[in-house]
């Protein structure tokens, strides 16, 4: 053989030696750059997961204050909740939906329907407005003629005044209030 042919022969080999190790080597990078942008994109889900968390636990606390079955409106018996606000910032609206057995929709404003068994409007929800850490706001729920205890399960839809919503949920059993004791015997006269 001729010494060109050789020194040729080496160089094409050594070249596709070097080609197949840049391809190589190309190959290894791209898929380090997959992993880069993998672990880029996990830690950009976890420092947004974590700003959620950091987000809601700044969020309204609530809990129910007192609840038990309303029957003073003679034509629907009503469930009176009192919800309060334990913590987080003021909240220039809180919309409120109720749920539950027996549940019938939100008591709404006053108003005159000929055609409704009572002078009151039924919402699917309210807005109950603003409302700030230790507030309190009286809230009924209309329930099924027949049901005079049942758990009511609310809804909230809070937001704040710089356009922050939440959305919290909140439950209570609403049943009568325990009748008063009869006192027994006599009463006191002005001569005891």
């Amino acid at each position: 053989m001729d010494g060109e042919l050789i020194t040729v022969i080496a160089a094409t080999v050594v070249s596709a030696v070097a080609t197949g190790y840049a391809a190589r080597q190309a190959h290894i990078a791209k898929g380090a750059a997959r992993s880069a942008e993998t672990q880029v994109a996990l830690m950009r889900r976890q420092i947004e997961g974590e700003e959620a968390d950091r987000f809601e636990a700044r969020g309204p606390q609530f809990s129910i204050d007192a609840a038990h079955t309303d029957e003073s409106d003679v034509n629907v018996p009503r469930g009176k909740l009192v919800i309060k606000q334990d913590s987080g910032p003021p909240l220039t609206s809180i919309i409120v939906r109720a749920t539950g057995e027996g549940v019938e929709g939100m008591r709404g404003a006053y108003m005159y329907d000929p055609h409704s068994h009572t002078d009151y409007g039924r919402e699917q929800t309210i807005d109950i407005g603003p409302m700030a850490a230790g507030g309190t706001h009286d809230v009924y729920v209309d329930l099924d003629y027949h049901t005079r205890d049942t758990t009511v399960h609310l809804s909230l839809e809070c937001q704040g005044p710089a356009g922050d919503t939440w959305q919290r949920a909140i439950a209570a059993r609403v049943e009568p209030l325990p009748e008063p004791p009869l006192w027994r015997g006599r009463g006191r006269t002005a001569r005891d």
